[in-house]
């Protein structure tokens, strides 16, 4: 009992011994937060903010660096510019000098023909006399997005010096988050579809190696049978036969549940049949929003996603019917489905891959197996 009371004593006594916190220099701190930062900002989600963050930013900023200095042309200016040429060339000229003044004319004619076809180019309806905003955030964001993916419509560029300077550097820091950013999002999608095709395809096939009635079957009937290698059940497949244990419920649960997707392969019918969606609910997209015809949305969807980028078709500045504010979120959509579509483009060519050097490679394994037969 002496014993007993020593030890309780001694537990007691240690029991309200201070505890004594290690408490972290300031240094140590802001080395571990920065470390959380930088792995935050490298994961998927980190990687997804960056890149919409960094894109708000460029619309921001060149926005604010270009809006001020803007100078728009409206129709009534390039009009009344007009009328003055020829009013002169008609003083300059008298009557009798008619092939002159019709040269003249001619030349100016062209140039305002010239002029009011960029205004319509530009988004110029021919309703009124002033021009969208092409630098406003809508517009700033969707160039910020088109530099760092290396699609340039050329529908807007910088005119001061200093834009051209940032675009620069812009383009020098955007162009690795982007690629970055379709790395991770084209990893998540791969994933996130190989899970799906696993689920639908895979494990609900009747003739799926690891059923679980046959597999209850065979280790019931392994319990049952007598040692020895030369004992086994009618019943029991031989090719199972190392794989069964002895809690036969929780393993053929669990062989049933677990899907490996890293060893999933999609078909490239898949692939295709996702980039035919992509581009098909891009054309509906914008035929709506924009009032393209279907071939002019399907070939804008097209030309974008590949990168191409030739600015003959640009968001938001169609001649439509529509007013100021849907032209606007016209530059939003674009954005969104260019973000969300390259990536999924990604995703299908880097499966459309991995099937293909799946094939070739069991094309490869099926040729060595037959001329090691034939060596047999």
């Amino acid at each position: 009992m002496a014993i007993e009371r020593g030890r309780g004593s001694r537990h007691s006594h240690q029991s309200h011994a201070p505890h004594y916190h290690y408490v972290k220099p300031f240094g140590e701190k802001l080395k571990d937060c920065c470390r959380s930062t930088i792995a935050f900002i490298f994961s998927n989600v980190g990687v997804c903010g960056l890149m919409v963050g960094y894109t708000i930013m460029g619309a921001f900023l060149f926005s604010a660096i270009e809006s001020q200095n803007d100078v728009v042309i409206t129709a009534d200016v390039i009009r009344n510019q007009t009328i003055e040429q020829l009013w002169n060339i008609t003083v300059m000229y008298n009557v009798l000098d008619k092939p002159n003044w019709r040269a003249n004319v001619s030349h100016i004619m062209l140039t305002y023909q010239r002029a009011i076809i960029k205004l319509v180019d530009e988004g110029w309806d021919g309703g009124n006399t002033t021009l969208p905003n092409k630098w406003s955030i809508e517009g700033g964001f969707l160039y910020s997005l088109t530099v760092i993916t290396t699609i340039g419509y050329g529908h807007i560029s910088p005119n001061t010096d200093t834009g051209k300077m940032m675009t620069i550097l812009y383009t020098v820091f955007g162009m690795p988050v982007f690629l970055l950013y379709m790395a991770n999002m084209g990893d998540i999608l791969a994933k996130s579809l190989k899970w799906t095709y696993a689920k639908l395809c895979i494990c609900r096939r009747p003739e799926h190696k690891y059923d679980p009635s046959v597999v209850w079957r065979s280790a019931e009937a392994t319990l049952r049978a007598p040692a020895g290698p030369s004992n086994f059940h009618p019943e029991y497949p031989q090719e199972l036969g190392e794989e069964i244990s002895i809690d036969t419920t929780s393993w053929s649960a669990g062989r049933a549940d677990k899907v490996d997707v890293s060893s999933v392969n999609i078909p490239i019918t898949v692939s295709l049949v996702i980039m035919v969606a992509l581009l098909y609910g891009g054309t509906l997209l914008f035929e709506k929003y924009e009032g393209w015809d279907p071939l002019t949305s399907f070939y804008f969807c097209f030309i974008s996603l590949t990168t191409i980028g030739f600015g003959d078709y640009v968001p938001g500045l169609s001649v439509h019917p529509t007013g100021d504010d849907e032209k606007g979120m016209s530059f939003i959509y674009c954005s969104l489905y260019l973000m969300f579509g390259l990536a999924l483009l990604s995703m299908c060519f880097n499966l459309m891959q991995e099937e293909v050097v799946h094939k070739i490679t069991a094309c490869l394994n099926a040729i060595r197996f037959f001329k090691r037969r034939e060596t047999d």
